[in-house]
């Protein structure tokens, strides 16, 4: 990146505050450029191993690739200056460039080699932004330390969804070329959430463990053999936060009780997980006895940056940990067992994204000191079917900027 004054934009005097990169003039021109919308039914008929897939594939996303990210540059460059200013947010716009950069320059693909080269180049790209979700939450917490009034929920929403999508088109490409038995792309077939929450809870158990020397039991029910076809990092993304916040709520309540001599001593209400199939969605609904929340708290979680780990974990290294967006599933980070349990206050708008993306929903019903019940709705991706045709959030919000011309976030100073 260098400095550079918007010359060529006199209007926009945020923009000549901001460090402009040097492809400017280049992000500029094709993020004007319509993005072309592609649904999940599209993707996954065109998930195919030979070579004329392969390259097809790959020189759709050298053509596309580039104007998804030229758009988020300029959503994140159009930010009050004190957000694109702060150190963590910067580094995500310099991540963005860099791969804007190396994917619009990357030659014309004509051959398998230069498939296998792009191949190679993607996945590079994907360990890259493996800590994007995390310096995001960073920088919006200090920049909402010192300007409480800063609100980006639109920004991120916005950010998010498209991240969504991309790390969906570049996984699908890089998993092509080695299909799975079950898989058609991404997309599981006959996916059982319970393996997946019972899993998830196993490793939350252990760190609760860990953190407060106790933990809840876990009983499930309803019907247990339910399958549908769908993403099974977004579903452990979901369950997992979820989960953690019922876990964390119903072990802090009673040791506020207090009365026992060690945590072995304290008799914890179990944590209820009931699955259910319908026509077109599986529900997972979530019970827990955690105290619940009062009606304004249950508006502001569904904010990005809400936390109840509140002052505390300021001085703590906390590591959200990622999914979808996690790009590099390999990264590991020594992190705060509090910090990881608590997040920092992204995990259930995110959540909400994730089910949303595809019809689904997440939705939260709470009684003031007795519990929380939360429901999550799956919508049933199987190749063919209606669901995997309609316009995911991503298709709504390109559709958008590409009858505005423009990216959809626009600076609110």
């Amino acid at each position: 990146l260098q400095h550079a004054l918007a010359a060529d934009d006199p209007s926009s005097t945020q923009m000549s505050l901001a460090r402009l990169p040097r492809s400017w003039s280049q992000i500029r021109r094709l993020a004007q450029k319509e993005c072309q919308t592609i649904s999940l039914g599209q993707l996954l008929r065109q998930t195919n191993s030979d070579d004329a897939s392969l390259r097809h594939n790959a020189c759709w996303l050298r053509e596309q690739l580039p104007i998804r990210f030229a758009r988020r540059i300029q959503d994140i460059l159009q930010l009050p200056h004190v957000v694109v200013s702060n150190p963590n947010i910067g580094s995500i716009l310099e991540t963005y460039v860099n791969t804007f950069e190396s994917v619009s320059s990357f030659p014309d693909i004509k051959d398998s080699d230069g498939e296998q080269a792009f191949l190679r180049l993607i996945k590079r790209e994907l360990v890259d932004h493996s800590q994007g979700t995390r310096l995001v939450a960073e920088g919006y917490r200090e920049v909402r330390g010192l300007y409480p009034h800063i609100k980006l929920d639109d920004f991120l929403h916005d950010h998010f969804t498209t991240r969504i999508a991309t790390r969906i088109l570049m996984d699908n490409y890089v998993n092509m070329r080695s299909p799975r038995p079950g898989y058609v792309g991404v997309v599981r077939q006959g996916m059982r959430p319970l393996d997946i929450v019972q899993d998830t809870a196993r490793d939350i158990l252990d760190l609760c463990h860990s953190l407060y020397g106790c933990a809840p039991k876990v009983e499930y029910r309803g019907n247990l053999d339910c399958v549908l076809d769908y993403i099974p990092r977004h579903v452990t993304y979901m369950v997992r936060e979820l989960l953690k916040n019922a876990f964390r709520s119903t072990i802090e309540r009673r040791l506020a009780r207090g009365g026992a001599r060690s945590p072995d001593d304290l008799e914890i209400p179990k944590v209820a997980v009931e699955l259910q199939q319908g026509d077109i969605h599986v529900v997972i609904k979530i019970s827990d006895l955690g105290g619940g929340m009062p009606k304004h708290v249950q508006r502001e979680a569904w904010q990005y940056g809400w936390s109840t780990i509140g002052q505390a974990a300021e001085s703590e290294t906390a590591v959200h940990e990622e999914e979808s967006w996690s790009w590099d599933r390999s990264s590991h980070r020594a992190v705060s067992k509090k910090s990881e349990l608590a997040g920092y206050g992204f995990g259930l708008p995110l959540t909400r994204l994730h089910a949303q993306y595809f019809g689904g929903d997440v939705f939260m019903q709470a009684l003031p000191g007795l519990g929380t019940d939360m429901y999550l709705i799956l919508t049933h991706l199987k190749e063919g079917t209606p669901s995997t045709e309609i316009d995911d959030l991503s298709t709504v919000l390109y559709m958008t900027e590409n009858s505005r011309g423009e990216p959809s976030y626009k600076d609110p100073l």
